[in-house]
């Protein structure tokens, strides 16, 4: 399933993000309300991160609204975390070396 529109934002954070020492700038995360599949029982929540990477819409999905929040707030999770640990860069949310608000996953 391809989205092009985030739909209602429900959530958004501002992290800071700093590579080579350079001066921080914006990373923004939206969060939109989730919504039931098209074709499928279930529900999906979209979210997209501006200011890394490529910009674009991505979901999960769920048996319901809440297991799409679920999934989705580990995605996010995994997806920041990645960018952090990339070399030079420092990425945070209230403070330096804080967990950006989404606590990072072990595997």
């Amino acid at each position: 399933m391809v989205i092009d529109d985030i739909g209602q934002v429900i959530a958004e954070r501002v992290l800071k993000r700093s590579v080579n020492g350079e001066a921080p700038h914006d990373v923004i995360v939206r969060l939109g309300k989730p919504q039931p599949l098209p074709d499928h029982d279930g529900f999906f929540s979209p979210f997209e991160v501006i200011g890394i990477g490529e910009r674009k819409i991505q979901y999960a999905a769920g048996a319901d609204a809440f297991h799409s929040l679920q999934l989705v707030l580990r995605m996010i999770s995994v997806l920041l975390h990645h960018f952090r640990h990339q070399p030079s860069v420092e990425m945070f949310f209230l403070e330096p070396d804080d967990d950006l608000g989404f606590p990072e996953e072990k595997f």
